[in-house]
Formats: C-alpha cells, sequence, structure tokens
C-alpha cells in the first residue's frame, strides 16, 4: 500500500513541476502566481503546497532535477568511452537531444534561469559547476593521452566550451522568435553540436609530427 501511495506522489509530484515549467514559461517566472500553476496541475492549491513550499522552491526543483538527470545519463554514457572527443560529443548531443525535445526546459534553463538571483545564490548552481568541471575532466583526460595540447589551460578552455554551448541552445529559442525575421539562428542544432566539437577539436589538439 505504500508504494503505491509512493508512486501516486512522485507522479503528482511531476504533474506539478511540468506545469510549473509550462506556466514559467508562459507567463514568465516574477509574473506566475502559484494559484496558475495549480490550475495549470488541475490540483489545489493547498495540494501544490503538500509537494512545494513556494514558486521558488518549484524553479529550484526544475532545475536540479532536470540538469542531474542530464548529467547522470552524461556519465552513464561517457564511462562506455575511451576517446575523449567522443565523450564531448556525447555531452553535446545529449543536452541538445534535451533542449530540442522540449522547447519549455530550453527557455526556462538559458532565459529565466540565467536572469534569477533565486538560482545563482542557491545550492542549484552546483549543478552548473558539476556539468563544466565534467569537461573540464575530459579536457585533462585528453592532455594526459597526449590527445590535447599539454599546454592547454582546461579552466579556461571549459568556460569557453561551455559558453559556445549556451549560445548554441540559445539560438534555438531565438529561432522560434516571432521577432527575429532573419535567417541568424536558422540551422540544425544536432550539426551545430558537431560543429562546436570540431572547432575546438582543432584548437585543443597539438600539432602533428
Amino acid at each position: 500500500m505504500s508504494d503505491k501511495s509512493d508512486q501516486k506522489s512522485g507522479e503528482k509530484r511531476k504533474i506539478i513541476l511540468n506545469a510549473a515549467l509550462k506556466t514559467f514559461v508562459k507567463r514568465g517566472y516574477p509574473e506566475t502566481r502559484v494559484s496558475e500553476i495549480a490550475a495549470e496541475a488541475n490540483v489545489a492549491e493547498g495540494t501544490l503546497y503538500n509537494y512545494f513550499q513556494s514558486k521558488e522552491d518549484l524553479l529550484l526543483a526544475l532545475f536540479d532535477e532536470k540538469w542531474g538527470g542530464i548529467i547522470d545519463d552524461i556519465r552513464k554514457k561517457i564511462s562506455r568511452l575511451d576517446d575523449p572527443n567522443k565523450k564531448l560529443k556525447v555531452m553535446f548531443s545529449l543536452v541538445v537531444r534535451l533542449f530540442k525535445k522540449d522547447r519549455h526546459l530550453a527557455e526556462i534553463f538559458l532565459i529565466d534561469v540565467k536572469q534569477s538571483s533565486i538560482f545563482l545564490n542557491n545550492y542549484t548552481v552546483n549543478r552548473v559547476v558539476e556539468f563544466i568541471d565534467l569537461i573540464e575532466t575530459i579536457l585533462e583526460e585528453g592532455k594526459k593521452k597526449g590527445i590535447y595540447r599539454k599546454d592547454l589551460d582546461t579552466r579556461v578552455a571549459k568556460m569557453i566550451i561551455f559558453g559556445a554551448a549556451q549560445g548554441i541552445l540559445l539560438s534555438r529559442v531565438l529561432s522560434e522568435s516571432a521577432a527575429v525575421e532573419n535567417k541568424t539562428f536558422k540551422f540544425s542544432l544536432y550539426r551545430a553540436a558537431i560543429s562546436l566539437r570540431d572547432i575546438f577539436k582543432s584548437g585543443l589538439v597539438g600539432e602533428k609530427r
């Protein structure tokens, strides 16, 4: 009986989180009211508060859960690979695939969250740090294997790669904006992920002798 109750509770929590994601995108985080999220989830406002203490708590839970899932998936996939270049490709491809599948997620993560002091001053920022440090681990592995330049500053390189990946993902959101009428952001995200990997690969490797 307890297992069924836990499962039902988990499903309800997921429904509320998905409703929060949709409402944040539609209304913008600052303008969203908890009552609107409850209505989107088709639950009573009091029921929502049984799962989350506030709107802020919902935003943080969304970020932590989604990015935690991405990072876990990446770790599983790259653990089977030996080539650092392939590991970087897997990282970019998985993130691109997730954001392409869920545009709402892309919007809230790339636009609202970046502007939120709530995010910057809370534990969830550790998820971003974890992701960026994973990039550095791969770069360090490439240096040890002689694939990347010995003088590569991985602390700087990881931030450049992360920033470029953010820019490419943001282009996905901008390409669907009614205010953007030109073709600046019209390109395949999958090709972009591969191109990004190739651009950095050419700058990371040493000269062949």
